[in-house]
């Protein structure tokens, strides 16, 4: 996602501050004040599925009464694996090396034989083709996170595939969200979070989305490895953002990374053959 990057521009990139003695500290068990947070939205998400997807999974539906489906793609490593439901103790897994078509099928479970024999034989070939069919789709899965993100981040509550992507169904789901919609009356509406060094993401910085500029920092300060509490500092040249915008702002890009989680998990579910899992609908 774009406010989860690095700054890589080519620019100089401006020192971070040396001096955090005006920033404000909070700590880690207050961070989130519940008058920062955004109320719920209930935002619809359209997926163009192939074909193919639509009864991918007919033939083991009656085995998985409420689907998990976890979807890790790897150039070297990759797994796709189906939980039956989130109680039950049982797990099916593809997982490979370099080729899904070399991948190994394993079923892990408690009980001894949870499947017949035909129904692992089902169970193996709808993960096998559900792998393929992502692993090829894998580009347009990210396009439509992306795409999906950028629409309720600013104010969209319904958001389309655009014109131009390739034909198939149209399949959608609808998620609950705390993104909000951008307000009219901040001088800066939408508010990215990035890393200015990869390699110490104990710094982040905030980032104009529209304009570029840098309006303050956030530092982790931990214990051993653990963090206890966050320091927030307004950019010395900034005149129009408080230390509670910068929370607000922070928060605002957790849930932005929430929902582009929810949004991949519920393409997955479609590109499978699945509804999209119950764990990512809002329901009221």
């Amino acid at each position: 996602m774009p406010e989860s990057r690095a700054v890589t521009d080519s620019a100089p990139t401006p020192p971070l501050p040396d001096d955090m003695s005006g920033a404000i500290t909070v700590r880690r068990d207050e961070d989130v004040a519940p008058s920062l947070a955004s109320p719920w939205r209930e935002v619809r998400i359209g997926f163009v599925v192939p074909e193919s997807s639509t009864s991918a999974a007919h033939d083991v539906r009656h085995l998985l009464p409420e689907p998990e489906l976890h979807w890790a793609p790897g150039l070297r490593r990759g797994t796709l694996a189906v939980l039956p439901q989130p109680a039950a103790l049982t797990r099916v897994l593809l997982d490979w090396e370099w080729s899904v078509a070399a991948a190994d099928f394993t079923v892990h479970s408690f009980d001894d034989e949870p499947f017949s024999g035909d129904e692992r034989a089902a169970l193996e070939a709808w993960l096998r083709g559900a792998a393929t069919r992502l692993q090829l789709l894998d580009g347009a899965v990210d396009a439509a996170v992306d795409r999906a993100v950028t629409d309720v981040a600013s104010g969209v509550d319904e958001s389309a595939p655009p014109a131009g992507v390739a034909d198939g169904p149209l399949a959608w789901a609808v998620l609950g969200t705390r993104v909000s919609v951008p307000d009219a009356g901040s001088a800066h509406s939408r508010v990215d979070v990035a890393l200015p060094d990869g390699a110490d993401p104990g710094w982040e910085v905030f980032v104009d989305a529209a304009t570029g500029e840098r309006l303050g920092f956030r530092r982790t300060l931990d214990e051993a490895g653990e963090a206890y509490a966050f320091s927030y500092l307004v950019a010395d040249h900034v005149d129009d953002v408080s230390p509670d915008d910068l929370r607000h702002w922070h928060d605002q890009h957790i849930h932005r990374q929430l929902l582009a989680d929810d949004v991949r998990q519920a393409y997955v579910h479609l590109l499978a053959g699945l509804d999209a899992p119950v764990s990512v609908t809002y329901s009221g």
